[in-house]
């Protein structure tokens, strides 16, 4: 699985001060499908949890946008789904 290539430093400091459990702490992989798995369940209508949804917004990958309405991807939030699925 691909992904776009944004620096493992800039993805850690992501998460820097979270806690998801040893499997995704301690793995940069982990964390880049954390964001994807995050990103995917936003567009299709599903909440992922105020930690989650706050790295995907404050990353720059997810507009934000009120409760129940809908979200909306940024150009690098396009750009990394689309290099994800490939």
């Amino acid at each position: 699985m691909a992904y776009m290539t944004l620096s493992d430093d800039y993805i850690n400091d992501l998460f820097r001060g979270t806690n998801f459990g040893e499997k995704i702490n301690n793995s940069v992989q982990e964390k880049r499908k954390l964001i994807a798995k995050t990103l995917q369940n936003q567009i299709d209508g599903y909440w992922s949890g105020h930690t989650a949804y706050n790295i995907v917004v404050n990353g720059g990958f997810l507009h934000d946008a009120k409760r129940g309405k809908r979200k909306v991807l940024t150009r690098l939030g396009l750009a990394f789904m689309q290099v994800q699925s490939t």
